[in-house]
């Protein structure tokens, strides 16, 4: 696996625009798979903020590496509280909490580890 990004951010709510700005510069995606990338990158950094436990401070790590067929992306943030849960259901009509059911829906394989004081939500889409 190649190392394409290595971020980190404070977190706050600029940061979800650069983490998906910064996807850009991944050239081994095709083009049929950058959009899903570029919006899946936005939706968990915005959940990793979100969500986050507010009395814990510190920086949210973007990572994305590429290799043996696909596309891996990490999104480490302090905490082990994390809401990644699948909050929309098809066919409602809400304006915010579809995040996981896209990662549900356009990511090849996901899950979420924590271990000690930090969560990461990662995701991987086939090349």
């Amino acid at each position: 696996m190649q190392t394409d990004l290595d971020l980190e951010f404070v977190a706050g709510n600029a940061v979800v625009q650069t983490a998906r700005d910064a996807t850009s510069a991944i050239s081994s995606i095709p083009d049929d798979r950058a959009e899903d990338l570029r919006l899946l990158v936005s939706e968990v950094v915005t959940n990793s903020i979100r969500h986050r436990d507010p009395s814990i401070t510190g920086w949210i790590r973007l990572r994305v590496e590429s290799g043996d067929g696909h596309v891996r992306v990490e999104v480490h943030s302090p905490g082990t509280g994390i809401a990644f849960e699948r909050s929309a259901k098809v066919g409602a009509l809400q304006e915010s909490g579809w995040g996981m059911y896209l990662l549900e829906q356009l990511a090849d394989r996901w899950g979420v580890a924590s271990a000690g004081s930090d969560t990461c939500v990662w995701f991987e889409l086939d090349q």
